[in-house]
């Protein structure tokens, strides 16, 4: 049996460059993310995480207090891991991409839009446990 986190909306159709929305996934073994575009997308974006007590700034730069940084994915479509840093690019055509990542000792999860020109993205969250 699992328990499941109905799913979190964390942008819904933005279209500007930064960090939005957070999650806190401390409680839940399993997250998965789905990425989805309109408007002949083009952007990248890579996904943070922390495990600081306290929420931080996402949108800030990372230092001693404001402890984040960015974390791999593993793609569905194909099972391949994609770069910290490199993020999830989308070059004009619009596209639907779900994604993982390893949840060990996670507390935090966001995610920030970089390189755009021209799209309206939304990404969603699940989250489950075994039991």
């Amino acid at each position: 049996m699992r328990a499941w986190l109905d799913e979190v909306v964390l942008f819904n159709g933005v279209t500007a460059t930064g960090s939005y929305n957070w999650y806190k996934i401390d409680d839940w073994q399993h997250i998965m993310l789905t990425l989805s575009s309109a408007s002949s997308a083009n952007f990248t974006i890579k996904f943070q995480w922390s495990f600081s007590d306290s929420k931080p700034d996402f949108s800030a730069a990372q230092t001693n207090t404001n402890r984040w940084d960015y974390i791999q994915v593993k793609d569905y479509q194909n099972n391949s891991s994609i770069d910290w840093d490199t993020g999830i690019s989308f070059a004009g055509t619009d596209d639907v991409r779900m994604v993982e990542f390893n949840t060990n000792w996670l507390k935090w999860v966001s995610a920030t839009i970089t390189a755009r020109s021209a799209w309206a993205v939304s990404l969603r969250l699940v989250a489950f446990n075994n039991q």
